[in-house]
Order: structure tokens, then sequence, then C-alpha cells
């Protein structure tokens, strides 16, 4: 005959485990809510029934199809529970448990049977920040004992949600057991992991400062401090984004224009005890340009919100100073801008072996937009920029670091010209603002005006500007400067030198190579800007690099005439 199956939950929360039970065993039943011995045997109908509690899981090979022998009915039979006798239970009616019995699984009159029938199922583990998600973990535990793991920690020994409790250690399973916590100097806390019984509830007080008043400690670290959230933050948007969503007290803002030094951490932790240091921002040592400034890396306490005045000129109010050097400015990221010209591989390979952190942006259409993709592409708030027909000097360094009070203004080296001799800024090397670059006006005929209206030539050489690689790219690169020239307002204050310019362009240079198409270009761009000076729609047409050959195109025959 086989015994009645009765599957005892004292709480509904767990449904999906009988579900699962049910399916293997279809005629078990369920009783919710038991309270005593008697809630069970009513509902028997065999003389001998088995019971399974909702904290059990059955091992696969456990079929319920023992027999109880003649001369052990008067027993109640207990299978182990893991390593504990405190699992599956065969009852018969005429062994009636004590209610201190039925309560502890600890039977007077048994027989244990040393066969594995279950094991006992993990305590579960909740993740709480506050006292309203704690009383949610009381509420929803499935079992009569759950983890808490502090949103600050992160778990180092795994093991710890191994414990169990056997039912018949009525003590441990109505304590709460607090572990050790160990911050990055080594020095450990009783403020981690916590296995908390449903049968001793805590006061909001007790989890607000993570100190229970009434409680077992061991002396077992199983946790550390979790490292604080990093974040890079520039502007009040990347602040609050950094405030919403950052998983720890603390955080880690840094400036988009610094480096950490290489000996700098990010290790400072403080224990959840320590309230004044949780709630106050603290601030390092940056090397600046013109000096050493709290400007750098900042480690910002969630409960100290700051302005977005603070955020853009990286100064708090509010704060507390260490004398440690954390960061220092970034140097700016280098990108090659390469649209068709033929040395273009071979220039940015050299720049790269030179200069490991150059970035490229090929085959961009549009002049003002090949620099708007190299700015977005851009992680620091200036960037250089090297045009792909450019070789970069050997002692140029891309090493310019500037004050916030420049990082407005365009700066633009010497190019060496290998035609016509020329040295200044045409098709020099470029340092450009990042966001103003992003945000051009894009209508403009000259890009680099477009971006700011502060422009500053520093008197170096950057760079040989070969754009004298074939007819087309050498027409064309003159045709451009030369209308660019030509087209200059009278009252820009660089009549003269403009006007020299022109002439060198016009006339220098036929005995190099390709020179005679850099001389047609710059008299033909020469003419087209004068007769359109006025003329912005045709002015534009430059940055057009497919009207450009047609331009070419139609004039070459008089080229090599």
């Amino acid at each position: 005959m086989v015994y009645d199956i009765f599957y005892v939950s004292k709480n509904i929360i767990d449904e999906q485990n009988w579900k699962q039970f049910r399916s293997k065993f279809p005629s078990s039943q369920k009783i919710d809510n038991v309270k005593s011995f008697d809630d069970i045997k009513k509902k028997a109908f065999t003389k001998f029934f088995w019971v399974v509690w909702d904290d059990l899981n059955i091992v696969d090979t456990f079929k319920f199809d023992y027999k109880v022998s003649t001369w052990d009915q008067d027993y109640i039979h207990v299978w182990l529970n893991g390593e504990n006798y405190d699992g599956v239970v065969l009852f018969s009616k005429k062994s009636v448990p004590s209610e201190k019995e039925f309560q502890h699984r600890f039977y007077v009159n048994k027989k244990e049977i040393d066969i594995v029938a279950s094991k006992p199922k993990k305590y579960p583990i909740f993740i709480i920040s506050n006292y309203a998600e704690y009383q949610s973990a009381l509420k929803n535990s499935p079992l009569t004992m759950f983890w808490v793991v502090w949103p600050n920690i992160e778990i180092i020994n795994d093991q710890i949600f191994e414990t169990y409790f056997s039912h018949h250690n009525s003590y441990d399973r109505n304590e709460n057991h607090v572990f050790k916590n160990i911050s990055n100097d080594q020095e450990s806390f009783v403020n981690g992991v916590v296995l908390f019984s449903t049968n001793k509830p805590v006061s909001k007080k007790e989890i607000e400062h993570r100190f229970f008043i009434d409680k077992k400690e061991h002396n077992l670290v199983a946790s550390k401090y979790k490292p604080y959230d990093k974040f890079v933050i520039d502007t009040f948007s990347d602040y609050e984004h950094a405030l919403n969503t950052a998983d720890t007290d603390m955080f880690w803002a840094i400036p988009p224009e610094v480096e950490p030094v290489p000996d700098f951490k990010f290790d400072l932790q403080f224990p959840y005890q320590n309230k004044y240091e949780l709630s106050i921002n603290h601030v390092f040592k940056n090397i600046d340009v013109e000096e050493i400034k709290y400007n750098g890396i900042m480690l910002l306490s969630k409960k100290r919100p700051i302005s977005a005045r603070e955020v853009e000129y990286r100064y708090l109010i509010e704060k507390k100073e260490y004398d440690l050097v954390a960061s220092k400015l970034k140097l700016y990221d280098i990108v090659f801008i390469s649209y068709n010209e033929p040395n273009a591989d071979e220039n940015f390979a050299n720049l790269i072996d030179r200069f490991p952190r150059a970035k490229r942006v090929h085959g961009v259409k549009g002049i003002h937009q090949a620099h708007i993709a190299a700015a977005k592409l851009a992680t620091t708030p200036m960037f250089w920029v090297v045009d792909g027909d450019a070789i970069v000097e050997d002692d140029f360094q891309f090493d310019l670091l500037l004050p916030k009070h420049d990082t407005d203004i365009v700066h633009v080296w010497l190019s060496k010209n290998p035609i016509n001799g020329l040295t200044y800024g045409y098709g020099g090397v470029k340092l450009l603002p990042k966001n103003l670059t992003i945000n051009m006006e894009m209508t403009s005929v000259d890009m680099t005006m477009a971006i700011s209206k502060k422009f500053k030539v520093i008197k170096e050489v950057s760079n040989l500007t070969v754009f004298n690689t074939d007819p087309f790219n050498t027409w064309k690169s003159a045709f451009r400067e030369c209308v660019k020239l030509a087209s200059r307002p009278v009252d820009s204050g660089y009549q003269e030198e403009t006007e020299d310019r022109l002439i060198t362009w016009c006339s220098v240079g036929s005995d190099k190579l390709y020179g005679e198409y850099s001389i047609a270009g710059a008299r033909a761009g020469k003419q087209y800007g004068l007769l359109n000076i006025a003329d912005a729609n045709q002015l534009r047409k430059i940055n057009d690099f497919e009207w450009l050959q047609n331009q070419f195109n139609l004039l070459q025959p008089l080229v090599e005439k």
C-alpha cells in the first residue's frame, strides 16, 4: 500500500516548489499554514503518512516507497536531511509527537534511517539598504531564516551561504547572526553579512546603523567593502546621473580632463558607522598647468549634493581636502583626419608609432562633418587635429596643456609647404575645443573660424603638408587655400600678408613635383575667390570635394597645355 504524502507549508509564499514537487509525486497533497501535528493527522487515510516540509529539497533518488515492518510500526521514522535527521518523516497514527517535538523536528520515539532523503534549502539572500526593504524581506522570506547583504559590500567567501542550522538547534534558528566585513586596510568589523531569523525582528534604528543589540557574532570574514563606483563627470547632467545610479554610498568623480597618477588606487573607504566621513565630500590634489590644485578627482557623498556651478568649476564649497596627488591633466587626444589622400595610411602609421593614443577619422564627407566626427571621437576637452597629408616633425610632441581660461581658443601651428616654401598655418596641426567644434557653424567657408572667435597662431613648425601627391590633390589644395586668401575681408588686418602669400602660391614652385598643378590651382582659386567675395553660397562650394573634382576636370586641359 502506498502511504499518503503531505507537502507541509508553514507559509504559502513558495508556491513554485510545491508545483515542482507535485509534478514528480502526483498523489501528494499540500497542507498550508500548519500549526500542529493534528492538522496533518486528521487528513491522512493511511495508518502511516509521509510529511515533507517546505524547506526541503528532495534528492532525485528518493522514491517514498519505504514499507514499515511489523515490529517498527510504533516508531516515527526519520531520514537524513543532509547531515541532520530533521527532514522527511514517516509518521504513524499510533505514535503522536508532542507539540515541542513536532515544532523542533526532534522526536523521542523514533527510528533513524541512514539514507539521505533530502537536503536543506539554502536560506534566501536579500540585498537591502533600508528598513522598508528589511521589512519586505522579513515578510516575504519563504524560510524562517534569511541572509541580508548590504549594497556596499561584496562577498569574498561564498561558502558562508551553505550555513544551515538544524531544526533541533532552536537557539541558533531564533538568533540573528552577524559576520565580519574587512576594509582595504585589513581592519575587520562585525558589520557585514547578516543571517536574520524571522522569529527575532530588529528595529529601524538597528538597520539604519547596522548595529544589532541582540545577536550572535561569528569570527569569520565573509565580505569586504565594495569599491566605490567611478564616474567620468564633466557636466551637471553627468553628476546627476552618477548621484541617481551609484550603488555605493559614495562615488568617485573623475573630470574628463584628468587621469589618475599611477600610484593612486581608489581604495579609500569608510566603515558604515563613520557617519561623518560618509556625509562629506572629499577632494584630492591635481597637477594642473600652472600649479597643483584641488580640481581633479573627488570622492562625493550621496548625502551631500553639490551645485551645477561647483561641477562646472571643479571647486567644492564644503569639502575635506587631502594632501595627496591623485591626478594630473590628461594629454589631449590626437585625431588624424583623412579622406582620400594617397599618403594618408603611411602618415597615420608613422603618427601612431610615435603617439599610440592617436585615433583616426577616415572617409567622412565634408570638412565640417569630418571635424565634428573627430570631436565626438575625442574624450578630452581639447583635441589635436592632424590632416591626412601631414608628416609631423620629429620634435613635435603634442604635449601642450592649457589653463581652463584658454580652452575656448582655436590654436593653429605652422606648417611647411613643400612646393612654394611658405611656412604659416595652412595645413598645420590644430588644437580645437571639443564642445565648440561639435556645435560649430556648418555654413562657414573657413571651418576653423567657425569653431571659435578666438584664434591663436603658435609660432612653431608642426609638420610638412605633403599635398602634392597627384595632380588633383595638388590642384585642389592650392585652389581651396587661395579662394580663402583672396576672399578674406580687406579690413581683416592681414591684407599685406595675404597678398604676399597669394603671390607666392600663384608663382613659385613650378620645378617641384606637381608644382604646375599647385600654381594653376592657386591662380584659379584666387580668381574664384575675388569673383565671389560677397557670395557666401559660392564660396562654400570649396568644401564640396565632388564639386572640386568637376572644376579640376574642366580646368585640367588648360594646365597640361
